[in-house]
């Protein structure tokens, strides 16, 4: 048995299973696995079952996951972690449907306070050169790689373990080197989309007090992850330059860090800065996203609404509102980086 995979494989499903143990607790008062309640509702023993419930099945679906990794690392099968874990976030998803429905019967009427900004967008100095940043990067890699053509092995390493030693290879052919500038581009243009439309095309729920000052924290680190995001598959493409070079895997290594970290500050903080709001009696805002437009409380759906992107319900940090144009091409992206990460496999084996 290959110790340091059934650890990192270990370790995923219960930060996985720990996540979703907790994400309930991580939404704002008023909603309630991703249903408009009274703020007092989770007081409730009705709330309290559901949540018990959910809590109890969430741990079932914890335990077998790990014992499928177990297995699975056995039988050296290590590739098989990834599909375990989609499994456990499939089966993670559906119960949280069941508590979403149990939870309809106790909706109420939205809060009818609302909060504005006449503010224009923030202009933020730098930030052009900030999100041009990956792209310029991804330049140099490539410029690098033709230059240094002859000196690439082959096949040429395409991924790598924890400890920043290459264990996958692919052949050394254009078509391969190309593909993958493409999916590292593909990448960065993904987070890219986020942080616009973080920035300029969704909005804030609380824009005056102590909660607003919260609510801003929470977007700007988001941001920040969103940015650290960025930049990590534009540090990846230099490593088939040099895959075993401390420099290019260093910087792989330290937007990981901020990527995690920033994350983890982001579930401490609760959505929207929730949990760090001074509890000192202001109004509950809504977040004005109807009930209705929520399919099975996950996806959100409402042609009315001109934001691009909302608060999730369910979960730390946004989602796209999916009536909206741009999400399809946010998607289109997402899909072109699954069709180039995906297709050079594919590509290799029959050359």
């Amino acid at each position: 048995m290959d110790s340091t995979m059934l650890s990192f494989w270990t370790a995923m499903v219960l930060l996985i299973g720990a996540l979703e143990y907790a994400m309930p607790q991580l939404t704002r008062r008023d909603i309630f696995f991703s249903v408009t309640v009274a703020p007092e509702f989770r007081e409730t023993p009705q709330a309290r079952r559901i949540l018990a419930s959910y809590q109890r099945a969430i741990i079932i679906v914890t335990v077998i996951a790990l014992v499928l990794v177990v297995v699975a690392v056995r039988r050296s099968a290590e590739l098989v972690g990834a599909g375990l874990l989609m499994l456990q976030l499939l089966a993670a998803l559906g119960v949280f449907v069941i508590a979403h429905r149990q939870t309809i019967a106790y909706r109420s009427a939205a809060s009818a306070a609302r909060e504005a900004s006449l503010e224009p967008p923030p202009r933020i100095a730098g930030l052009g050169l900030l999100l041009l940043g990956p792209y310029l990067m991804l330049a140099c890699a490539a410029l690098l790689m033709r230059a240094h053509w002859n000196e690439i092995p082959d096949p040429m390493p395409v991924h790598w373990d924890l400890a920043g030693n290459p264990n996958g290879w692919m052949p050394k052919t254009p078509l391969i080197f190309w593909a993958l500038i493409g999916s590292d581009f593909a990448a960065c243009a993904i987070f890219t989309f986020a942080i616009v439309a973080m920035l300029y095309f969704s909005r804030q729920v609380n824009v005056i007090g102590a909660k607003a000052r919260e609510e801003r924290r929470f977007r700007w680190i988001g941001i920040a992850v969103i940015l650290a995001g960025s930049y990590l598959p534009a540090s990846l493409a230099f490593l088939p330059l040099n895959p075993h070079a401390g420099l290019a895997f260093g910087g792989v290594t330290f937007f990981l860090v901020i990527m995690t970290v920033g994350a983890l500050e982001l579930v401490r903080r609760g959505q929207g800065g929730v949990r760090l709001a001074p509890a000192n009696g202001e109004q509950v805002i809504s977040d004005r996203t109807p009930d209705q437009c929520w399919k099975w409380g996950i996806f959100y759906y409402n042609p009315d609404d001109p934001a691009l992107m909302v608060e999730k319900r369910f979960g730390i940090g946004w989602t796209l509102n999916f009536a909206h144009r741009g999400a399809w091409i946010f998607m289109g992206l997402v899909f072109a980086s699954l069709v180039f990460s995906l297709g050079m496999p594919l590509v290799a084996r029959y050359r």
